[in-house]
């Protein structure tokens, strides 16, 4: 079969994390990833297995619907990347007892799944796109001959058109189907559905012709990225470029209007703008990076990488508790509190979804797919072309165990990256080799360096641009490169500046007084809910400008970098630089009184009870400099990551 993608992924058994992101995933086996029943209802019951998800029984208000099944499938898809990547016989062992459930009763007429999302109305068979996710892994991981064969009956059964809103994402696994078994009837069954799903929804944000168009988006977050990056992969297989020019101007069009400094765009459940109080659902990274991964693939595009790495350093461990046993449902650049009233969206505004908990107020996507983010960005550091060369896509340390032209090849790659400039690689082959290796020179560095067994090398790329390294590879060979990280100094909306070096975004660091809370069927003993208060000042405006930042500021690098570096207390990086006090930018405080919000319900708007602290918008530049203490101060940013309450964009006291 034609394909037209520059690169594809490995199998995930030829992947093996190493470092920081090894323990990454220890941390998630040990968190919420292995123990999800803690969360409650849905993750608290039979999900695709055996017994279906029918109702709450302790809610039964709750109606039959597919959204428990989407949430669980999450789950499902998380266990199986984490057992194989760590080779962990408890997260395989507990991911086998659904995924071969439904592989051993699949229906006479090839359906797969619950009776109750057999019948093709509403959104029902969206979820499909979401658990067979996990049996694609089970694939890479194992090679398990049962899921293509059971993927084919089960597409090609007629019992949906797969046309129809979200189910149309099933396209996804329609094509990777295509591509296990050649049957031409699968490539036409997605071909039809996307055309059926333009013609039928002309008015969605996620038509094609609309995801074309200079149009502000107005959509549902997790359904424009979902949609949007169908085009990559269906030009991965029709080599039609208009299915790519759609899904990457779906991409820019975020950058333009949505895209926050955390990596991910904006989505308080609909698409928002990218003021310092936009916020992202924690599912957002996950969809976002899913997407730019596609991207990343038909394209051959750095760019796309240096985007996927900046949602997972920055945007991820953010919006989580370090270990791994809480999430927020939106999380935010500012945040000066984080408790159960202190959602400043207007989307159920007041309410816990901007506190940490295992199941933030909702059982809907996030606390499912969070588990997802780091397996799937270890999944897609190591990719490959047709040729058979490898491409270094993503960085961080790993080891990749293939077979390059009939030779066996281990490629280990040893770095602290992102919080070092250093990337080792070094290559273990049977016998001499012959092959091109590429290394990506991000975008944002202006100066990287490569050396070949200690020997410069004249680069023959730009940053922006992966750098084929061709030559004869022999046992021992040695490439190191050097990305050098300069601070930079980013401007956005309501005149706010940001702080950035290399991949990673710094913030305030804001001591934080912890107190656990009530949660009641949403969390445990040792799996809290959290409302988070800030203990030390945090109303200060940079007084910086992009040329005075690098000499205003004291950077100091940790000579070793812990195994969890996204601790606050284990930041490996911390940037001082001077600051003034903003008098009056204070927490704001209101009553029932003159706060709303919005719900799902239409979107209807209505008063909300009780009393609530909000983080501020940033101060009116026209009047900041009356506002400005004379005295200035140093004050310390760390990683985002390393941070839970924060200011990532400060108000610009340098005033140029």
């Amino acid at each position: 079969m034609k394909t037209y993608n520059k690169l594809q992924e490995y199998k995930l058994r030829e992947i093996k994390p190493n470092g920081w992101l090894k323990r990454f995933l220890e941390t998630q086996r040990d968190g919420l990833t292995g123990h999800m029943e803690v969360c409650g209802f849905p993750f608290d019951v039979s999900d695709w297995g055996e017994k279906s998800i029918l109702i709450d029984e302790g809610s039964p208000e709750v109606p039959l619907s597919w959204w428990p099944y989407e949430a669980t499938a999450y789950c499902d898809d998380a266990l199986t990347k984490c057992g194989c990547l760590l080779e962990d016989d408890f997260m395989r062992e507990k991911a086998a007892k659904v995924t071969d459930y439904v592989l051993n009763h699949q229906d006479e007429d090839g359906y797969l799944g619950p009776k109750f999302l057999k019948e093709a109305v509403k959104d029902n068979r969206w979820v499909h796109a979401v658990f067979f996710r996990a049996l694609t892994a089970l694939h890479s991981a194992t090679d398990d001959p049962r899921v293509p064969a059971a993927l084919e009956k089960h597409y090609l059964n007629n019992t949906s058109p797969h046309s129809q809103g979200r189910e149309v994402c099933n396209i996804e696994e329609i094509l990777w189907t295509y591509r296990q078994t050649g049957n031409e009837k699968l490539l036409k069954h997605a071909v039809e559905a996307y055309e059926d799903y333009n013609q039928h929804h002309p008015k969605d944000a996620t038509a094609m012709q609309n995801l074309l168009s200079e149009d502000f988006i107005e959509c549902h977050g997790v359904t424009y990225l979902e949609i949007g990056k169908l085009g990559a992969i269906l030009y991965c297989y029709t080599g039609d470029e208009q299915y790519l020019k759609a899904a990457e101007k779906a991409y820019k069009k975020l950058d333009r209007d949505q895209m926050l400094i955390s990596g991910v765009n904006s989505s308080s459940e609909h698409l928002q703008g990218k003021t310092p109080l936009d916020s992202h659902e924690t599912c957002d990274i996950t969809n976002y990076a899913l997407g730019a991964s596609y991207l990343l693939m038909s394209t051959g595009n750095a760019d796309y990488a240096d985007k996927i790495e900046r949602a997972c350093f920055n945007a991820l461990p953010g919006a989580i508790t370090s270990d791994f046993k809480g999430l927020q449902y939106f999380s935010c650049p500012n945040q000066i509190i984080a408790d159960k009233h202190s959602n400043h969206n207007l989307f159920y505004k007041g309410s816990e979804f901007m506190s940490y908990a295992p199941n933030a107020g909702a059982a809907y996507c996030c606390p499912g797919a969070v588990n997802l983010v780091m397996p799937n960005y270890i999944a897609r550091m190591w990719m490959k072309d047709d040729f058979g060369n490898v491409t270094a896509a993503l960085y961080g340390a790993s080891e990749l165990k293939t077979c390059v032209n009939g030779t066996n090849v281990i490629i280990r790659q040893e770095t602290d990256y992102p919080f070092s400039d250093k990337i080792k690689f070094s290559f273990e082959l049977s016998e001499p080799t012959e092959f091109a290796f590429s290394l990506r020179l991000p975008g944002w560095c202006e100066n990287p360096s490569v050396e070949i067994n200690g020997s410069s090398l004249t680069l023959s790329a730009k940053p922006g641009e992966f750098m084929p390294v061709k030559r004869l590879f022999s046992n021992g060979d040695t490439i190191t490169l050097t990305l050098p990280m300069k601070l930079k100094l980013s401007r956005w909306q309501d005149s706010g500046i940001g702080v950035e070096r290399g991949p990673l975004v710094y913030s305030l660091k804001i001591d934080e007084r912890w107190e656990t809370t009530p949660h009641e069927g949403k969390s445990t003993p040792d799996f809290p809910a959290w409302n988070l208060y800030p203990e030390s000042d945090w109303n200060y405006a940079l007084d910086v400008t992009e040329a005075t930042i690098n000499d205003a500021a004291e950077i100091t690098e940790n000579s070793s970098v812990s195994l969890e570096p996204f601790r606050a207390e284990n930041a490996p990086i911390t940037i001082k630089l001077p600051a003034r006090r903003v008098n009056g930018w204070e927490m704001i405080h209101c009553t029932e009184t003159d706060t709303e919000r919005y719900s799902d319900d239409a979107l209807k708007v209505f008063k909300i009870d009780g009393d609530f602290c909000f983080t501020p918008p940033l101060p009116d530049p026209k009047t900041l400099k009356e506002s400005l203490s004379n005295e200035k101060e140093m004050v310390t940013l760390v990683p985002y990551g390393c941070t839970r309450l924060r200011i990532t964009i400060f108000p610009n006291g340098g005033l140029k």
